[in-house]
C-alpha cells in the first residue's frame, strides 16, 4: 500500500483548519472533510488487507471520506465508527460521523454533534457546531445553560462572535465572562439594547467570603479591567442585569493565591493516631439529594466511635428551598452550617469547609452520596493502618476506577435498603486495600498532616471542579505519600448534578492542567485500568452478594447500558429501537460479538476467506467484538470493536448492524440480539462453503 496522509492527524483535516462554516451541520458537502491529498485508488477495501495495523485508523479515515463523498453511507459509517472507538479522543473521526449522521438521520443531529463535541470540548467551532445543531431542534434551553460557560476562553482570544450570536438566538439577552489576567480582573459584558439607545453600561459585584465592592463597566462587549481589590482572596464576580436580576459571571470565581507548591518528600510518622473528623459536604442543589445525603450521614453517626462534625458549605444555593432546610438543620446543632454570599464553585467551597476545623482530618463527600454505617471508622482505621498513608477511598457504584461493579463505568445508585445490604457485604469481605494512582473525591477521608504539609485544593490554575483531587493527591505522592481503596466500605454515589452536562468542559479543561503538571499520571492510570489490581477484591464482593438483598441490585447494575449527563435536547429524543438501513456499496453479513478465543472464531475465517474468493458475490463481513489480523488479510472484512467505559456511545452494536444493513448476523452465542434479528449459529453444524451457497441461492434469505 502506498504512503497515506493521515486521516487522523493530517492538518488538512484537523479543527484549526476547517473554516467555521465547514463545520456547521447545515454545510454538509463531503469535500469540507475530504484531504486533497488522498488517492482514490489506494482506498479500496482490498488495500486494508496490506495495511499495517498502525497506520489502519488513517486508512479507514479515508475510505470513510471517499464513501461519503460518493453516498455510501453505511460504509461511511461502519469505516469511522472504528475509528471513534479506537480513538475515542481524536475529534476528525466524530466530525465526520456526526455529518454522515446528521445527512442520514436528521433526528439525531443534535445527538451526533454533542458526541463529536466531547471529543475535543474546549475547540470553538465544535461548540458553535454542536449549539446549531441544537438551535435547529429547539433546544433553546439548553444552549442558555451550557453556552456562557464558553465564553471565558472565546472572550479571552476574541473567538467569540459567533457564540454570542447563537446566544442570542437562545434568547440570552445579558451575558459575559471574566478572567484573571495577572494581578487584575478582567472581561466582558453583553447586554441587549434596543437600537438607537445609548452605550449600555453594566454593575458588577466583586465578592469573598465576606466583603463586596461594587464596579461600573461598559456593557457592549468592550473588555474591561479591574485591580483585584485585595490579594490572596477568591472573588466571586456577578452581573447585575438591567432588570436587577443577579448572575454569576462566567468565569467566576477567580482566585488570586498563589498555586500550592510541591513540597519536598516527608517522613510519614508512624506513631501519629486517628484524630477526630470533619465531614466536609459542598452543597448547591437538588434538595432531595442534599436531604437523602445528609439524613444518611446524621443517621450513621452514632455508629462510629471516631468523633465526627458534619461541615456544610451552602455555596449560594440557587434554591432557596436548599437553603432554608440547612438553616434548620444548623438551628436544631445537627450540622456546622457555613454559607457563601456569592458562588464560590466547588474547589473553594471545599477548601473553606476543610478550614473550617484546622486540626481535624477531613472527609470529603459530595452532596449527592448515602453513607451506612460506621463508615467512617472503617475508613479512618485504613488511613491510619500504615504510615505514609494520605488518603483513602471507597468502593461505589458511580467513582472512577472505584466503581463497582464494573471499573470506570457508572451503575445506577442503590436505594437505601441495597446500600445497607451493599456496605454490610464490603465490610465483611478480607480483601486487602489496594494502593491507587489517585483518590475519588465523591468520598475521601485525608490526613491533616498531609493538608498541611502540601495545602489544599487548588483553585488558582483549576477551573471550578473536576480533576482537583487528582492534582491534590498527586502533590501528595510527590511529597512521598500514597493513597489507598478501601473494599471494605461502599457509599452510594448519584453523580453529576452539580455540574450537569458542563461537566465535559470542566473535565477538558482541568485535565490539560493534570497533564501538563504530571505528564505520566494518565498514562498511569490508563495502566492501572488495564492492569485491574482492584479485580480480586471486586470478585470477592460480587460473591458476597450473590445471594443478598441487592442481589437484585447487582443483576441491574451489571445489566445497565453506560450512561452519562446528557442535555435535555438529546435526552428527550431517545433512539428509535431500529434505524433504517443505509446505501451501501456492498452486501453484508455481520458476526455478533466475535471473540478469537471462542469455539466459532475458526469458522468466521473460514468463511471469510470463502467470501474472498468469491468476489462477485459483493459480500463483506460486519465483525463486531474482536479483530484480527488474518480478517483483515481477506480484504472482505469491516471491523467494529465493542464499545467500552461509561462514555455515551452514539451507536451500540445492534444498531451498527442495522445501519449497514446485514442480512444474517452469524454468532456463537446470541445473547443480546432481539428476537426480529435471527442468529445463525457458528456451531459445529454450520458449514461456510455450503451456507454461503445457500445465501447466494436465496438473496432475500439469510
Amino acid at each position: 500500500m502506498p504512503p497515506m496522509t493521515s486521516g487522523v492527524d493530517d492538518p488538512a483535516l484537523a479543527p484549526s483548519a476547517l473554516a467555521p462554516s465547514a463545520l456547521a451541520p447545515s454545510a454538509l458537502a463531503p469535500s469540507a472533510l475530504a484531504p486533497s491529498a488522498l488517492a482514490h485508488s489506494a482506498l479500496t477495501p482490498s488495500a486494508l488487507a496490506h495495511c499495517l495495523p498502525r497506520l489502519r485508523s488513517d486508512a479507514l479515515l479515508g475510505r470513510a471520506l471517499e464513501a461519503f463523498a460518493k453516498g455510501n453511507h453505511a460504509d461511511a459509517l461502519v469505516a469511522a465508527e472504528y475509528v471513534c472507538r479506537r480513538m475515542p479522543g481524536k475529534s476528525i473521526p466524530a466530525i465526520l460521523r456526526a455529518k454522515v449522521l446528521q445527512t442520514a438521520y436528521p433526528f439525531m443531529a443534535a445527538r451526533a454533534w454533542h458526541a463529536a463535541w466531547k471529543a475535543d470540548a474546549c475547540n470553538p467551532m465544535l461548540q458553535d457546531a454542536m449549539l446549531q445543531s441544537w438551535l435547529q431542534d429547539g433546544g433553546q434551553a439548553d444552549i442558555a445553560s451550557l453556552g456562557p460557560a464558553f465564553l471565558p476562553a472565546r472572550c479571552r482570544t476574541g473567538r467569540h462572535a459567533s457564540l454570542l450570536a447563537l446566544l442570542r438566538k437562545a434568547g440570552v439577552a445579558h451575558t459575559g465572562a471574566c478572567w484573571r489576567e495577572g494581578d487584575a480582573i478582567e472581561g466582558m459584558v453583553f447586554c441587549s439594547v434596543p437600537a438607537g439607545a445609548p452605550t449600555p453600561r453594566a454593575t458588577l459585584l466583586l465578592s469573598d467570603e465576606t466583603r463586596q465592592f461594587q464596579f461600573d463597566v461598559p456593557a457592549d462587549g468592550s473588555r474591561f479591567r479591574l485591580a483585584c481589590p485585595a490579594p490572596g482572596a477568591v472573588w466571586s464576580v456577578t452581573l447585575v442585569q438591567p432588570d436587577g436580576k443577579r448572575q454569576l459571571l462566567p468565569g467566576s470565581p477567580l482566585a488570586f493565591y498563589a498555586a500550592p507548591a510541591i513540597q519536598s518528600r516527608a517522613l510519614a510518622d508512624a506513631t501519629e493516631q486517628p484524630r477526630s473528623v470533619s465531614i466536609v459536604i459542598p452543597v448547591y442543589r437538588e434538595l432531595a439529594l442534599v436531604q437523602a445525603c445528609l439524613n444518611s450521614v446524621l443517621a450513621s453517626l452514632k455508629e462510629n466511635a471516631t468523633p465526627a462534625r458534619v461541615v456544610v458549605v451552602d455555596d449560594a444555593s440557587p434554591e432557596p428551598a436548599v437553603s432554608a432546610w440547612l438553616d434548620k438543620q444548623a438551628a436544631a446543632g445537627r450540622i456546622t452550617l457555613l454559607r457563601n454570599a456569592c458562588n464560590l464553585g466547588f474547589i473553594e467551597t471545599t477548601n473553606r469547609g476543610m478550614r473550617e476545623f484546622p486540626d481535624h482530618d477531613v472527609l470529603l463527600l459530595n452532596a449527592d452520596t448515602q453513607v451506612h454505617g460506621d463508615w467512617i471508622d472503617r475508613l479512618s482505621r485504613a488511613l491510619y493502618a500504615q504510615p505514609g498513608i494520605a488518603a483513602v477511598t471507597p468502593w461505589t457504584n458511580n467513582g472512577e476506577i472505584s466503581s463497582f461493579p464494573a471499573m470506570s463505568q457508572a451503575a445506577p445508585a442503590p436505594d437505601q435498603r441495597e446500600l445497607a445490604a451493599l456496605d454490610d457485604a464490603a465490610a465483611a469481605t478480607a480483601a486487602a486495600d489496594v494502593e491507587l494512582p489517585s483518590c475519588c473525591g465523591f468520598t475521601m477521608l485525608i490526613r491533616r498532616t498531609v493538608l498541611d504539609t502540601v495545602g489544599m485544593l487548588d483553585g488558582t490554575a483549576l477551573v471550578r471542579g473536576y480533576g482537583e483531587e487528582v492534582d491534590w493527591c498527586m502533590r501528595a505522592r510527590a511529597a512521598g505519600w500514597r493513597h489507598l481503596h478501601v473494599p471494605r466500605v461502599f457509599v452510594a454515589h448519584a453523580g453529576t448534578v452539580s455540574f450537569r452536562a458542563e461537566k465535559t468542559l470542566r473535565v477538558a479543561q482541568n485535565r490539560s492542567v493534570v497533564e501538563a503538571r504530571y505528564p505520566t499520571y494518565y498514562a498511569e492510570h490508563t495502566a492501572f485500568r488495564r492492569d485491574d489490581p482492584l479485580a480480586t477484591a471486586r470478585a470477592a464482593l460480587r460473591a458476597a452478594l450473590a445471594t443478598s438483598r441487592a442481589a437484585g441490585w447487582l443483576r441491574k447494575a451489571e445489566g445497565a447500558e453506560p450512561g452519562a449527563a446528557l442535555p435535555d435536547i438529546v435526552a428527550r429524543r431517545p433512539l428509535p429501537a431500529v434505524l433504517p438501513a443505509l446505501r451501501a456499496s456492498c452486501r453484508r453479513v455481520a458476526v455478533w460479538r466475535h471473540d478469537m478465543t471462542g469455539k466459532g472464531a475458526h469458522r468466521v475465517l473460514a468463511l471469510a476467506r470463502a467470501i474472498a474468493s468469491r468476489p462477485a458475490l459483493g459480500l463483506r463481513l460486519l465483525v463486531i467484538g474482536d479483530g484480527s489480523e488474518a480478517l483483515w488479510r481477506t480484504g472482505v472484512v469491516d471491523h467494529v470493536p465493542s464499545g467500552e467505559g461509561d462514555a455515551l456511545r452514539l451507536l451500540d452494536d445492534l444498531r451498527v448492524i442495522q445501519i449497514a444493513g446485514c442480512r444474517a448476523v452469524l454468532t456463537d452465542d446470541p445473547a443480546g440480539l432481539p428476537p426480529k434479528m435471527r442468529a445463525v449459529l457458528l456451531d459445529e453444524h454450520f458449514d461456510p462453503i455450503a451456507w454461503l451457497a445457500a445465501l447466494d441461492a436465496a438473496p432475500q434469505a439469510a
